[in-house]
């Protein structure tokens, strides 16, 4: 909803998008990214869209970018993080601070990665008959809204030495795991700075559901973070809630997610591959996959464990008897449930699928 009358209530990130002469797809979902329609974007030299979904909180927004084929991008920096996820092609990005040497790594499809903040980088196609595309999360809204100067944004030459030295192993792929106990159960986490391949990342039992799989990203030692989870066929995810700018991509699978506030009326939202869907800051909502196959989502989100911006996210994997914001099945209202449980039934019959919750 635009609230905006003449001088009155006019978000500086907004009034950017236009001036940037791109679309701002907002709403509660994208219906499919690999398939969207750009617009060219002069600043970066190739084609985008922005995204600013109604639970993004206007604190982060997303974009889908493409870069042609045997095409470059135009160096960049900024003074808000970046985490990309690549959709489609291969290619190459390197990333400097002035002064120090240029580090450079090759990406492909699935491929997941952080700018540090303020970093110089250019974004390479390596294809030559073919598009690259990706689809990025950051932290534009807040930073531009508080700062409300384009100038100092995108012309600061600050560095974060405590975030990036230039140093030869930083997009290595390297990988260092641990395990998060705050939600009372271990959740595995992979500290990273490059993660050549998601799809080749092994999954470990995650308290989201009957047979749910998953595991935790912290990135570049920044404020966003990242989540991998997969739910079998035939089942729902339990209940739970959190805050804003959880940018959930699905990967694989089909099915829908059902949000709503407390005490409010369920949004239905149905997803396939591609699709994005931002559950508004402290809405209960479920992922209910109602395909054959499992279906499987990338959530990039303002969600890291180590440097967290708000305590929004600390309990999503909690059950609430726990204090935490997480419903365990028997936890749910019993008419609550039987709606769940018919709808899903309902769905689920539409596509041939068998029901497998318990």
């Amino acid at each position: 909803m635009d609230y905006a009358i003449g001088q009155w209530f006019r978000l500086y990130y907004h009034e950017w998008v236009k001036k940037e002469g791109l679309e701002l797809i907002e709403g509660y979902a994208v219906e499919d990214v690999f398939t969207q329609p750009l617009k060219p974007w002069p600043r970066k030299g190739g084609l985008a869209v922005h995204i600013l979904l109604e639970g993004a909180g206007e604190l982060c927004s997303a974009y889908i970018c493409e870069i042609p084929p045997a095409a470059s991008l135009k160096p960049q920096k900024h003074l808000f993080e970046e985490l990309i996820y690549i959709l489609q092609g291969r290619g190459s990005t390197t990333v400097w601070y002035e002064g120090q040497e240029k580090r450079s790594f090759e990406w492909q499809a699935g491929s997941l990665f952080a700018i540090p903040l303020n970093a110089r980088h250019q974004h390479f196609n390596g294809q030559g008959n073919e598009p690259a595309r990706y689809l990025a999360v950051t932290t534009a809204p807040i930073m531009m809204n508080l700062i409300r100067d384009e100038s100092f944004i995108f012309g600061s030459d600050a560095v974060f030495p405590d975030r990036y030295q230039g140093e030869a192993n930083y997009f290595s792929g390297k990988a260092v795991k641990e395990s998060y106990m705050g939600f009372g159960k271990p959740a595995e986490v992979i500290n990273s700075n490059f993660v050549a391949s998601i799809h080749d990342i092994p999954l470990n039992s995650m308290d989201r559901g009957v047979g749910a799989l998953g595991v935790q990203f912290e990135m570049a030692n920044g404020v966003l973070g990242a989540h991998l989870l997969e739910f079998p066929s035939g089942t729902f995810s339990k209940l739970h809630r959190h805050g804003p700018s959880a940018h959930v991509l699905w990967l694989s699978g089909e099915g829908y997610s059902l949000m709503w506030p407390e005490g409010g009326s369920k949004v239905k939202l149905a997803w396939n591959p591609g699709s994005v869907i931002v559950p508004p800051q402290w809405w209960w909502h479920q992922h209910c996959v109602t395909s054959r196959t499992p279906g499987r989502h990338l959530a990039l989100k303002l969600s890291s464990f180590k440097r967290p911006v708000t305590k929004l996210h600390a309990g999503t994997l909690k059950s609430v008897r726990e204090g935490g914001n997480q419903m365990e099945y028997d936890e749910v209202d019993p008419a609550t449930m039987a709606e769940i449980k018919r709808i899903f039934a309902e769905e689920c019959k539409k596509h041939g699928t068998a029901v497998r919750m318990p």
